[in-house]
């Protein structure tokens, strides 16, 4: 970096070291989600299969898709799917597994911080193993009436003895919490294996109705 292009405020070295993390992050999922030996279920989270059974498809954003598992699987089922991913890697797997199934969904290299979820324009929101404790407001507004908002995720009980993100562990009863503009169709904290780590752990799911 040349000291003309140095962040001259306190705003600018935050956001400079930010895009590094970002980007560090990045490089750290890339190898991970495009693995030859994956070791994360490759198949679509069998949570959203059931929340999706019997739902008239339209339109679905899949939040974080990684290599695409539930976004192709909502695109084989009818659903107009847009997923997005940081790890461009990952994305681009995802499309070129697509391509050899004749499917088609759409897809973008973005964070969910720079996602334009919109207003009104989902009938199906997925978060599968990240997150959904952040942009709550915005995803509830970006809901259509009678849109869901499906998530898995870790449950407190399952970081003992093992480190895993914060971001993607909730406490009891705190995802209904987090949204109380959404009807809850569905919460649970069962013992099952997990997505990511393939453990049996306790884990949250949760789908969220937006009234009509």
């Amino acid at each position: 970096m040349t000291a003309g292009s140095r962040p001259n405020t306190a705003d600018g070295q935050i956001k400079l070291v930010q895009g590094q993390g970002s980007r560090a992050e990045v490089e750290r999922w890339n190898p991970i989600l495009t693995a030859e030996n994956p070791t994360f279920n490759v198949k679509p989270n069998e949570f959203l299969m059931e929340m999706a059974k019997g739902r008239k498809p339209g339109t679905a954003v899949d939040v974080g898709m990684g290599q695409g598992r539930n976004t192709i699987w909502l695109a084989q089922q009818g659903w107009d799917v847009t997923g997005f991913d940081p790890a461009e890697k990952a994305v681009a797997l995802a499309q070129e597994t697509a391509r050899k199934l004749g499917v088609h969904f759409t897809a973008e290299v973005k964070r969910m911080e720079d996602f334009d979820f919109g207003e009104r324009r989902w009938d199906m929101i997925v978060l599968s193993y990240v997150g959904g404790r952040a942009m709550t407001d915005i995803l509830q507004r970006a809901l259509r009436p009678g849109g869901v908002l499906v998530i898995e995720a870790f449950h407190r009980d399952a970081t003992k003895g093992r480190s895993m993100g914060g971001g993607v562990v909730f406490d009891t009863g705190q995802l209904p919490a987090l949204y109380p503009q959404l009807r809850v169709v569905r919460y649970e904290e069962p013992m099952g294996i997990g997505d990511f780590g393939q453990q049996k752990v306790r884990l949250v799911r949760y789908c969220g109705e937006r009234p009509e």
